[in-house]
């Protein structure tokens, strides 16, 4: 027997499985439930490995999920952070506009109420801290600047034109130790020479020692060099220098501009009214100034 299965076990084999096959159909044509044992078998066997490759799979796609949201997440942010440069570039830009426009109104505003004639002008270059204190504009004899000319701003003046060109023309800026401008004290009409420094800030010199000197007060243009309109705003006094001989009296001040930061200037002509018969400064002599200290 042993010997006939070994040399029919193919066929036997076969035949087996036929019969077990045809049992299986008989009996589930004949009864109202399905029998499959196989079935179940391998259900049970492939649940497990079913569930595991559901979990694997729900992993990996939570993964990708969360990947490809980063990466849109990452895109969204380098689009807001490039439009957030863009507004603060054109906000920074409006915010200049802004404030040229302001300077401006200032300026023409001042234009208005000049009564010689004015030309607006920028400021191209300037030197604060060299030998000469000077500035460059961007106007010049083409514009009707010429030299002599007074510059001011809103805040007060400025200097006066030494040199021309076609088309600049250079200032001798207030603080410049050579420069000069006939001044009075607003309180007590004292009159003065407003001088540059020799370090940063201005003099008011040659003031009478009688004439009423005290800090806080605010020194203008007199009119009366024939360069600057009258009532020009120069600066204010910070500390009276009183004279231990002769008869003047000086005072520090305080400039009405901050120069580092002028960019417009009018450059304006005092009319015919207000130049007096001699367009030189007058100055005091040394024997009226006294002995030197």
């Amino acid at each position: 027997m042993v010997l006939f299965l070994r040399r029919y076990s193919v066929l036997t084999t076969t035949a087996l499985l036929l019969a077990f096959s045809l049992t299986m159909l008989v009996a589930n044509t004949r009864g109202g439930r399905r029998i499959d044992p196989l079935g179940a078998v391998f259900l049970e066997i492939v649940t497990p490995g079913s569930r595991a490759l559901s979990a694997l799979s729900n992993v990996f796609g939570q993964a990708w999920d969360s990947y490809v949201g980063l990466v849109g997440v990452r895109q969204e942010n380098a689009w807001l952070r490039k439009r957030v440069r863009e507004l603060e570039a054109r906000f920074d830009r409006m915010a200049d506009l802004e404030s040229q426009s302001a300077r401006l109104q200032a300026l023409l505003d001042l234009r208005d109420s000049m009564p010689g004639q004015a030309v607006a002008a920028r400021i191209t270059s300037a030197d604060l801290k060299g030998l000469f204190r000077t500035a460059t504009l961007n106007k010049g004899e083409r514009d009707g600047i010429a030299q002599g000319m007074a510059v001011v701003a809103p805040q007060g003046a400025v200097g006066h034109v030494v040199a021309t060109s076609p088309n600049a023309a250079r200032v001798l800026l207030l603080e410049d130790p050579s420069s000069g401008i006939d001044a009075i004290v607003q309180r007590s009409r004292a009159r003065g020479i407003v001088e540059g420094g020799s370090g940063s800030g201005c003099v008011l010199k040659y003031v009478k020692r009688r004439d009423d000197l005290q800090p806080g007060d605010r020194v203008v243009t007199s009119g009366l060099d024939g360069i600057f309109p009258k009532g020009i705003p120069i600066g204010e006094i910070t500390a009276v220098i009183p004279g231990e001989r002769g008869l003047f009296q000086s005072a520090e001040l305080q400039a009405a501009i901050d120069f580092s930061k002028l960019e417009e200037v009018l450059v304006v002509a005092a009319p015919a009214t207000e130049v007096p018969p001699s367009p030189q400064r007058v100055r005091p002599t040394p024997a009226e100034r006294g002995p030197a200290r």
